[in-house]
């Protein structure tokens, strides 16, 4: 467990969570095919509340998450990303399950989700980064973990600097009920706990709209991860009874 002093950075009363607005483009990667229709009203609110050092977060991210962005499923989804699940507030520090690198990087996240809304953009680097986890990339210092994406991505490093040194900082609202691990996934304000790999189906069915998208046909058998863990509290995330 490590403790961050805020002396850069505040957590705003204003912002007890941090809302992604939707974008109308989606992620490119590598040479996988990637759609990119016109956006639908009535989109239902994915929120995945995270972690920036959790292998189960970066595994989830990587393997399973940007698997919307590759099917049509993006089409009625509104993807909200806050990376302060298991961080906590002790007098005036920051105190993260994976030391200060987390609460550092988890700051990082926050600000490119704050200067780059559009999802293709700030999913992308999220993305990038939390492979360099899964991979467990050696790196040269802290900054060293997210520049390398940075500057793939064309994303200005001046900018981050900025806007990290002027103090933004995001605590995860007060779930209901209470998160307890991560990665902990929401659809439209209903947890999914366990079965959260499953997310594609919770989607599906909480979509209103006349026409579904191929994906919801597809079911989730060929968008989410193929190894289920149903019925069991064991899994690759990070409890928050462990921060």
């Amino acid at each position: 467990m490590g403790y961050f002093q805020p002396l850069i950075f505040f957590v705003l009363a204003a912002f007890p969570f941090l809302f992604v607005s939707p974008s109308h483009s989606s992620l490119d990667h590598d040479d996988v095919e990637i759609f990119s229709p016109a956006r639908q009203d009535g989109n239902v609110t994915l929120s995945l509340y995270y972690e920036t050092l959790c292998l189960g977060c970066a595994s989830f991210i990587t393997n399973d998450l940007v698997k919307v962005f590759q099917t049509d499923l993006y089409t009625i989804v509104n993807l909200r990303l806050v990376p302060w699940d298991n961080a906590d507030i002790v007098g005036d520090l920051i105190r993260c399950q994976h030391g200060e690198d987390e609460c550092y990087l988890n700051a990082i996240h926050s600000c490119v989700i704050h200067l780059w809304p559009d999802e293709k953009t700030h999913f992308g680097f999220v993305r990038c980064t939390e492979e360099q986890r899964l991979k467990e990339v050696p790196v040269r210092s802290k900054e060293a973990m997210w520049r390398n994406c940075s500057d793939q991505l064309g994303l200005r490093v001046d900018m981050i600097k900025k806007r990290y040194a002027t103090g933004i900082g995001m605590k995860t609202a007060i779930l209901n009920p209470p998160h307890e691990y991560v990665p902990w996934v929401v659809v439209n304000n209903q947890p999914l706990k366990d079965d959260y790999e499953n997310f594609v189906k919770y989607v599906s069915d909480a979509y209103q709209g006349e026409t579904k998208p191929e994906a919801c046909n597809a079911q989730s058998s060929s968008v989410g991860s193929k190894n289920r863990r149903m019925g069991t509290k064991i899994h690759p995330g990070c409890y928050a009874e462990q921060s």
